[in-house]
């Protein structure tokens, strides 16, 4: 039986990174150093390291996390992504992978598809 649920980071060029649950950080830091990624913050006049670094440099994070779950609904979100628009690369891979996705993260990667991140 596959599995389902994804859980880890979309990298800008549709590369997908699979980590376990709450294991986001640790892969960041893995990715940082293996792909020698970096970024310097001109506003905090620091480099920025791990998850920070990911979500800056356009990383969509896919979690399972259920810590939001209030009665029958989350309070949460499945897909985390601080750009403006998904690269092409990613939207290939999520249209692609959707069906590999759980229910509530399916609705939220439909419904940020069709608003044109």
């Amino acid at each position: 039986m596959e599995e389902l649920g994804v859980c880890g980071w979309l990298s800008r060029e549709g590369n997908f990174y699979k980590c376990g649950e709450s294991k986001h950080n640790l892969l960041a830091a893995k990715l940082e150093k293996d792909l020698d990624l970096k970024m310097f913050d001109e506003d905090k006049a620091i480099y920025l390291h791990d998850t920070a670094l990911l979500e800056t440099i356009g990383y969509v994070k896919f979690t399972q996390s259920t810590y939001g779950l209030i009665g029958e609904y989350y309070d949460n979100q499945f897909m985390l992504f601080f750009g403006k628009r998904f690269s092409y690369e990613q939207r290939r891979w999520m249209e692609g992978n959707i069906s590999k996705m759980l229910p509530r993260q399916k609705s939220e990667c439909r419904e940020r598809l069709t608003l044109g991140y």
